[in-house]
C-alpha cells in the first residue's frame, strides 16, 4: 500500500530522486544549487495539483509531484483562472529572485518561457487553462475540452492494477461529477458576460457530449477499460474486479451520466443566445486574446495581417510545386485543388469503409512506421529508449477528435508513446497521405521530439513535460519535409503530393485561422477556401474550420515553426560550413527539447 507522508519528508524525497537521476549529458540539472531544486519540486507540486490528469498521461504519481493527484481531475470553475494566475505570478518573482548561482541561464530562460507560456494575457477574464496550462476561449467545446479529455486521459493513462489504484480510479470517476458543476460555472458565467462559443462549435460539442452518453454504462469506455486493467494484474482478486466493476457502473449511472446529460440540457438552453460569427474579433476582447495566442500558441510577435499575407504567399509557392508534380502524373487540366480532389477520389488511393479497411490502414501505417525506423540512424545519433505503438482512436470520442494524433509514453520509460488514428470515414483517408501521416505523428516527428525530451531526466519536470507549439509543430512539419530529403519518395511520387498536400494545407491554416479571427471570414468561407485551394474533402475540412474556432493561434504554429527550423538549419550550417553535421544538428535541436525557437536559436548559434 502507498505510504502517505508530509510535503517536507516528501519534498526530500524527490529532491534525492532528482540528484539520482542525473547523469552526465542528461541535461543541466547538476548546475542547479539545492534552493533552485527546492524551488522547483514546489513548483512541480502547484501546476501538477491544478491538472493532475495531466501527471497521470506523464506517469507522474502521487511521489513525484509532491501531492495528491492521482484521484484528482482539477478545477474547471471561473475562479479558478484567477488563482492560477496568481500562483504562476508569483512562480515567476520567485524564479527571477533565484541568484545567477543557483540556476544555468538555459534553465532559467527555459522556465521563464513556461510560465509566460502558461500566464497567456492576465486582463482576459474569459475562457479556461487547458489540461496542458494553455488559455483557451470555450471551456464546452468539440475538442480539446475538459468534458472529453479528462475521461480520455483516465481511460488511457490511469494504472489500476492494485486495490489502491483502482480506488484511486474510482474516486476520479466520482470525481466527474463536480468537474462538470466546474465547466459549468465557467460557461455561464462567461455567457453571462457576453462571451460564448459559435453556434457551429456548441452543436459540435452537443455530439460529442451526447456520444459520451450513449453506451449502456457497463460498456462505457471508462468502465470498459478498468475491468481490461484490472484482468491484466494478478494483484486483485476476483472479489475485487467485480466490486470495482459493480461501483464503476453504479457511478456512471448514478452521477457521470446525470451531470453530461445536465450539461447537454444547459447547453441546449443557451444555444439560442449563441451567433454564427466564427471568429474572435466579435467577442468582448476578442482580438486581444487573439494577440496573445498568437505569443503562446505561434510563438510570433507578426501581427495577423502579416501572417495572412505570408500564408497566400506560401500557398502559391506549394501549389506550383504540386502543379508540375501533377502534371507529371498526367492530371493537368483544372485548378490545384481540383486535380488532387480527383487523385483522391481515384478507387486504388481510397481504404474501403469497412472493417477491412480500418484494418487496412492500420497495417499501412504499422509497416511505414518500422520502414522509416529502420531509417533513422543514419539521421539520429540518439533515438528514444522506448516504444511506440499505432492505435485506433475509441469510438466513444471518435466525433470531436482529430484525424491523426500522437500522445506522450510515461516520463519513466515504462510504455510506449502511442500514435492514435480515428477510423470515423476511413474512406476520407487516401494512400499517398499516409506516409506524410505517420513521419508527422510517430518518427522522425511527434515520438522523437517527445520521448527525447521526457528522457532528459536530468531537467526540471515542468521542463520535460512542457509543450511549446512553434518548437513541437514546427519539428513535426520539419520531419515530413525531412522524410522527402531522405529519399523516401524516391520512387513514390504520389507520396510526395501527399507531402506537399500536407505542407500545402499548413500554408492554409495561416490564411484560414488569420481570415476567421481577424479578417472576419465566416466558417463557410473558411471550408470552401480550404476545399478549393488543397483539394482534401468538405468532410475533413469543417472538423478543422472547428479547430481553428476554439484553438486559436495553434494552427499557425506548425508552418512557422516549420519555417523557423529550416531557417536555424540553414544558418547554423553557414556557421559551420564543412563541420556542420545533419545527425548532430537534429541531436541538439531535440536534446534542447520543448523551448521558443528564440531560445533555441539562441542555445544553438549563440544569438
Amino acid at each position: 500500500m502507498r505510504c502517505r507522508i508530509g510535503w517536507p519528508v516528501l519534498l526530500a524525497v524527490i529532491l534525492i530522486g532528482m540528484v539520482a537521476c542525473s547523469s552526465p549529458g542528461t541535461g543541466p540539472e547538476e548546475s542547479l544549487g539545492p534552493d533552485a531544486q527546492v524551488m522547483l519540486a514546489k513548483h512541480t507540486m502547484q501546476v501538477m495539483r491544478a491538472r493532475p490528469v495531466q501527471a497521470t498521461q506523464f506517469g507522474l504519481r502521487d511521489g513525484d509531484v509532491g501531492a495528491r493527484v492521482e484521484d484528482a481531475v482539477g478545477d474547471y470553475g471561473k475562479a479558478h483562472l484567477a488563482r492560477w494566475r496568481r500562483d504562476l505570478r508569483r512562480m515567476r518573482r520567485e524564479l527571477d529572485a533565484l541568484p545567477a548561482s543557483s540556476m544555468d541561464a538555459l534553465t532559467r530562460a527555459a522556465m521563464q518561457d513556461i510560465y509566460v507560456t502558461r500566464l497567456g494575457d492576465s486582463e482576459i477574464p474569459f475562457g479556461f487553462i487547458d489540461t496542458y496550462g494553455r488559455h483557451r476561449p470555450y471551456v464546452i467545446n468539440q475538442v480539446g475540452g475538459p468534458l472529453q479529455v479528462i475521461p480520455q486521459i483516465v481511460a488511457n493513462s490511469q494504472p489500476a492494477g492494485t486495490t489502491e489504484e483502482v480506488g484511486d480510479y474510482l474516486r476520479r470517476l466520482w470525481a466527474l461529477s463536480p468537474l462538470v458543476a466546474g465547466v459549468l460555472d465557467t460557461f455561464n458565467k462567461d455567457a453571462n458576460a457576453g462571451w460564448m462559443p459559435p453556434t457551429a462549435v456548441l452543436d459540435a460539442a452537443l455530439v460529442s457530449l451526447e456520444a459520451f452518453v450513449a453506451p449502456p454504462a457497463q460498456d462505457h469506455e471508462l468502465v470498459v477499460k478498468l475491468v481490461e486493467k484490472m484482468e491484466a494484474s494478478d494483484a486483485l482478486t476476483d472479489d475485487d474486479r467485480a466490486r470495482a466493476r459493480n461501483e464503476a457502473i453504479a457511478v456512471m449511472l448514478r452521477m457521470v451520466y446525470p451531470a453530461y446529460r445536465n450539461a447537454i440540457q444547459n447547453v441546449r438552453d443557451r444555444r439560442q443566445e449563441t451567433s454564427a460569427t466564427a471568429g474572435l474579433w466579435a467577442r468582448p476582447l476578442g482580438e486581444r486574446f487573439y494577440q496573445a495566442s498568437l505569443r503562446t500558441e505561434a510563438g510570433t510577435e507578426l501581427s495577423a495581417a502579416a501572417i495572412h499575407e505570408h500564408g497566400l504567399a506560401e500557398v502559391a509557392r506549394i501549389s506550383a510545386e504540386i502543379d508540375a508534380l501533377l502534371r507529371q502524373q498526367g492530371y493537368e487540366s483544372g485548378s490545384v485543388g481540383q486535380r488532387m480532389q480527383r487523385l483522391a477520389e481515384a478507387e486504388a488511393e481510397r481504404f474501403e469503409d469497412s472493417d477491412a479497411g480500418r484494418e487496412e490502414l492500420l497495417t499501412t501505417l504499422r509497416e511505414l512506421t518500422v520502414s522509416m525506423e529502420a531509417r533513422l540512424p543514419g539521421y539520429f545519433g540518439r533515438l528514444p529508449g522506448v516504444g511506440l505503438e499505432v492505435r485506433p482512436v475509441p469510438e466513444a470520442i471518435q466525433h470531436g477528435a482529430p484525424q491523426a494524433y500522437y500522445t506522450n509514453p510515461p516520463v519513466d520509460g515504462g510504455g510506449p508513446g502511442v500514435f492514435w488514428i480515428n477510423l470515423r470515414g476511413v474512406d476520407q483517408f487516401t494512400r499517398f497521405s499516409t506516409p506524410t501521416l505517420v513521419y508527422h505523428e510517430a518518427v522522425p516527428g511527434h515520438h522523437l521530439q517527445v520521448a527525447l525530451a521526457l528522457e532528459q531526466r536530468g531537467r526540471p519536470t515542468l521542463w520535460r513535460t512542457s509543450f511549446n507549439s512553434a518548437y513541437s509543430e514546427g519539428w513535426a512539419l520539419y520531419a515530413e519535409k525531412l522524410a522527402a530529403e531522405m529519399g523516401v519518395y524516391a520512387d513514390d511520387p504520389k507520396g510526395d503530393l501527399g507531402r506537399l498536400q500536407a505542407e500545402l494545407f499548413r500554408a492554409v491554416r495561416l490564411v484560414v485561422d488569420t481570415g476567421l479571427h481577424h479578417q472576419r471570414w465566416s466558417l463557410e468561407q473558411a471550408v470552401d477556401y480550404m476545399v478549393a485551394t488543397t483539394g482534401q474533402s468538405e468532410q475533413g475540412m469543417r472538423p478543422e474550420a472547428l479547430r481553428y474556432m476554439v484553438w486559436p493561434g495553434q494552427a499557425l504554429s506548425y508552418k512557422l515553426g516549420m519555417d523557423g527550423m529550416l531557417k536555424l538549419r540553414a544558418d547554423v550550417k553557414a556557421a559551420q560550413g564543412e563541420n556542420f553535421d545533419l545527425r548532430a544538428f537534429h541531436d541538439q535541436v531535440l536534446a534542447t527539447g520543448p523551448v521558443s525557437l528564440g531560445l533555441l536559436r539562441q542555445q544553438l548559434l549563440g544569438e
